[in-house]
């Protein structure tokens, strides 16, 4: 969501707005910080596994012909999973692919190519390619994927209208779930109490990298939003943080980087709204799930945010 570069997840567009970077920026980090955080996660999920199964609570998979039945350790059937030719199991993936190609290449190509120099006109608010860029590759990348996926599918047209409705209403649920976070979000940084927080952060004499990842981790917590906390640090102190890092010399790519990690750190403690709502979808408590969730979401992104940013003080990037 937040380490590897290029993708297209809002809380890597947002730092590009503020430090006129792109989605690729900081990709050396990026990709360290993606192999330590997945190797932590599934070393974690092995760990439970080998926890569980000596507990007597596994999946067995029985083939079928065509079919492979989940059934879990006393034999009742869970799930029925076609499985796919192998040429199909290619397609899925072709959106995919196709928005990381996109974005990839009007970021890097296209986009430098083009003449931007009217946007500084009023009629567009004064803005600059550099603090749009991001935020338009990923879109000029999405809808190319959805354009593929149309012409993919264009012989069942109406699987395609339902799986739009069903798509429009399912989304409804995150999408209001996410908009009070940030509200919620937006009124906390609103109070006096706030303002005495950022205040001692940003005043703590630490560099501008150390001060954007434990600023927007602060709010990312508080919020319980990763895009919500880090718009609203960024808000109040993207300018200053921009300046900080040009008079110390920091390559505004790796503060990108790190501040769209760090946003995905301590967003997930127990009152988020994603975390709420994927126990919800499971079927599950706090008590059964989080101590996993807490491990993969929080433990394993924080520990690598901390030692690159060790790293990057010790001059290692």
């Amino acid at each position: 969501m937040t380490a590897l570069p290029g993708t297209p997840q809002v809380q890597n567009i947002i730092p590009g707005q503020f430090f006129g970077t792109g989605s690729f920026a900081g990709a050396a980090i990026g990709i360290i910080g993606s192999i330590f955080v997945m190797v932590f996660g599934l070393a974690w999920l092995e760990f439970r596994t080998r926890q569980l199964r000596r507990k007597g609570e596994h999946f067995s998979s029985v083939h079928n012909g065509g079919e492979e039945e989940l059934q879990n350790g006393n034999g009742t059937k869970q799930a029925t999973v076609t499985l796919a030719e192998p040429a199909n199991r290619v397609i899925p993936f072709l959106p995919l692919l196709t928005v990381f190609a996109v974005n990839f290449a009007c970021t890097l190509y296209i986009f430098p190519a083009m003449d931007w120099s009217y946007l500084s006109g009023e009629q567009y608010g004064g803005i600059t390619l550099a603090n749009r860029a991001a935020l338009w590759a990923v879109l000029v990348g999405i809808t190319a994927a959805i354009l593929l996926i149309l012409l993919i599918n264009a012989r069942h047209f109406r699987e395609l209208v339902r799986a739009v409705g069903e798509g429009a209403k399912n989304s409804m649920f995150p999408a209001f779930s996410t908009a009070s976070e940030v509200g919620y979000g937006a009124v906390v940084a609103s109070v006096a109490a706030f303002a005495v927080v950022r205040d001692s952060i940003f005043n703590m004499g630490a560099n501008a990298i150390i001060t954007s990842v434990v600023t927007v981790s602060i709010t990312a917590g508080l919020t319980g939003s990763s895009s919500g906390g880090m718009t609203i640090a960024l808000n109040a102190l993207g300018d200053d943080l921009r300046e900080m890092a040009i008079a110390d010399d920091i390559s505004l790519e790796v503060m990108h980087r790190l501040t769209a990690m760090a946003s995905g750190g301590l967003d997930t403690l127990p009152h988020s709204g994603a975390v709420v709502t994927l126990l919800i979808v499971c079927g599950l408590t706090h008590k059964q799930s989080y101590k996993d969730v807490a491990m993969i979401t929080i433990v394993g992104p924080v520990t690598a945010v901390a030692l690159l940013v060790g790293a990057v003080s010790l001059g290692m990037f």
